[in-house]
Parts: structure tokens; C-alpha cells; sequence
């Protein structure tokens, strides 16, 4: 279920010095908060107490062509779902609850 070096922090934090690496990912955090059952920012203090970062996530980015909507808020990717309908979920007052 869990990799061998994700077991606990101090696991981790060998197997990093080990690596000769000086951050961890958030999914070094979700694994490591699984395996030890404890909330992430508590395994992220305790990493960082080693002198470990973070690191940052890459931003995905989205580039705009010449063929392209003026109006990016209803076509292409990271459109917003805004489809027609009567809007009776939200009369009703089922919008956002499951079940």
C-alpha cells in the first residue's frame, strides 16, 4: 500500500538525505500522512524541521490562439460549466447537495 520510504517522517527524511534531495512533494505528504495517520500540516513541521522544503507545484499553463473565443468563460479548457437549463436545482434548493 505504502512505498518502503514512506512508512514514517523519519524513514522519509533518511531516505531523502540518502537521495541527496532537499524538498518533498505534497504526495510525499498525503503518503506519509496515511501511513502515520496524522493531519498534513503536521507531518509538513516535522519535515521541514529536518530543513526539508516544499516544493512548488508547476503551473499549468494555457495559451490563448488566434482562432480562440474572445471570451474564454464558456469555451475551451478551464471553461466554466454554464449550460443551459431552468435553474429549478437551485429553486428547490438541491443545487450542491448529494443525495
Amino acid at each position: 500500500m505504502f512505498d518502503p520510504e514512506h512508512k514514517s517522517v523519519d524513514t522519509f527524511a533518511e531516505y531523502l538525505v540518502d537521495d541527496e534531495r532537499t524538498t518533498f512533494t505534497h504526495e510525499d505528504i498525503v503518503q506519509l500522512a496515511e501511513a502515520e495517520r496524522k493531519s498534513y500540516h503536521i507531518i509538513r513541521k516535522a519535515l521541514e524541521a529536518y530543513g526539508f522544503k516544499l516544493a512548488t507545484r508547476p503551473h499549468e499553463k494555457h495559451f490563448r490562439g488566434v482562432s480562440s473565443s474572445d471570451n474564454d468563460r464558456y469555451f475551451g479548457p478551464g471553461a466554466e460549466k454554464m449550460h443551459g437549463g431552468t435553474g429549478w436545482e437551485q429553486i428547490n434548493g438541491f443545487a450542491g447537495q448529494k443525495g
